[in-house]
């Protein structure tokens, strides 16, 4: 079973994600122990903190690149269920922000637009990732 373009594409992009958080949080992480030096101005714990936190969502985003190259059905039930939050979240934002008066960007319509139309995609996939699973 070939891959599809698609997928091969989202598949790189969360790969490509993940090695950004992780040096995103390797370097928070090593500049949180910087500001724990005594005398220095601001106390360095939340960078530590947010540092691991940022390299265990990088390593997560890792296995779901890979498992989206390799064909994995877990990893398209894992790409479906993160669009979905991300889906509601956004929404959600959207919603809150038109309420509060300060109105609505177009850069957060444009990303609502560009996450539904992943989700959408993603349920279309959905049979090239079954047939995977039976050919392994």
């Amino acid at each position: 079973m070939q891959r599809p373009v698609g997928i091969t594409v989202l598949g790189g992009l969360v790969s490509l994600a993940a090695i950004i958080m992780i040096l995103i949080g390797i370097a928070s992480f090593f500049v949180g122990l910087a500001f724990l030096i005594p005398g220095a101005p601001i106390s360095g714990t939340e960078l530590i903190l947010n540092g691991i936190l940022y390299f265990f969502i990088g390593v997560v985003l890792g296995v779901a690149g890979g498992g989206l190259l390799m064909m994995r059905p877990w990893a398209w039930a894992v790409a479906l269920v993160a669009t979905l939050v991300t889906l509601v979240y956004l929404g959600y934002s959207v919603y809150e922000r038109s309420n509060a008066g300060s109105g609505t960007t177009l850069t957060s319509l444009f990303t609502l637009l560009i996450v539904a139309i992943v989700f959408v995609y993603l349920l279309s996939a959905s049979r090239a990732f079954r047939r995977s699973a039976r050919t392994m």
